[in-house]
């Protein structure tokens, strides 16, 4: 239980697989003295970037797949899915400031879609020409992104 404890396994995980309670753990790390704060890390901790790369390495996906596949003339809605695929794709690989980013464009299309909602203003292609440009500076932003 202590080389669990100290190489930095969970008192839950440790509670499992021993069959006692996570509160036990805790006493006998206590009493015991297994401090993991005394411990020298052998390496130093992983960077924002680095904890990103290998993320995207393992998952062998890139998180903002499903803003990448979107076609031109793909309609808002569709978009803005994909911006919150994106959005949760990059929150779970670790990557916070392009999460937050997409976030909010995926918000601006939500506000956009529900205030642009008027179908009597549907152009020919059955979006409004206000739902064109927002596409079309979306579309760009993403382009400019790389």
């Amino acid at each position: 239980m202590r080389a669990l404890y100290v190489s930095g396994a969970t008192a839950k995980c440790i509670a499992a697989e021993y069959g006692c309670c996570e509160r036990k753990i805790y006493a006998r790390a206590g009493k015991e003295g297994w401090l993991r704060r005394d411990l020298k890390a052998e390496k130093p901790p992983m960077t924002p970037e680095a904890a990103d790369a290998k993320a995207r390495a393992i998952s062998g996906v890139e998180a903002d797949a499903p803003v990448r596949a979107l076609k031109a003339d793909a309609d808002l809605s569709v978009a803005m899915r994909a911006a919150v695929r994106t959005t949760v794709g990059m929150l779970r690989g670790g990557d916070t400031t392009r999460a937050y980013a997409y976030g909010r464009l995926a918000a601006l299309m939500l506000r956009l879609d529900r205030a642009l909602g008027d179908e009597a203003e549907a152009s020919a292609g059955g979006r409004t020409p206000q739902q064109e440009a927002a596409l079309a500076a979306i579309l760009a932003r993403l382009g400019a992104e790389g």
